[in-house]
């Protein structure tokens, strides 16, 4: 038996600039853009589907998303107003992390290995 991650479903309350955030900001791909429905991805990997509504945010969600060069993202968020928990640190379980909020307040982790 085959078993992977297919994909990550969020309500979020603003789409369109959860998709700047994601895709303009962070470098992810627009798959689908539907009426109050988007999905995006990367690099034939995992998909986040978000779909307009009223999100309950807590901490109990993290989503992290590879890139091949977190501090050039640092800087990106950075300029586009993105609340980032602080600069990117090399982590002792190997890869260099950095933590920021999405637009409805979700702890996101973008790395490189």
């Amino acid at each position: 038996m085959v078993v992977r991650l297919s994909h990550i479903f969020m309500i979020v309350s603003n789409v369109e600039a959860q998709v700047r955030l994601l895709v303009d900001v962070v470098g992810l791909e627009l798959l689908v853009q539907e009426e109050g429905y988007v999905r995006v991805g990367g690099n034939g990997g995992f998909h986040i589907g978000m779909e307009q509504g009223r999100p309950s945010v807590g901490d109990d969600v993290e989503i992290n998303i590879e890139v091949d060069d977190v501090d050039a993202a640092y800087g990106r968020l950075i300029e586009a107003g993105v609340e980032v928990e602080g600069p990117p640190e090399q982590q002792e379980w190997g890869p260099r992390h950095l933590w920021f909020r999405d637009v409805d307040g979700r702890r996101m982790s973008l790395f490189t290995p």
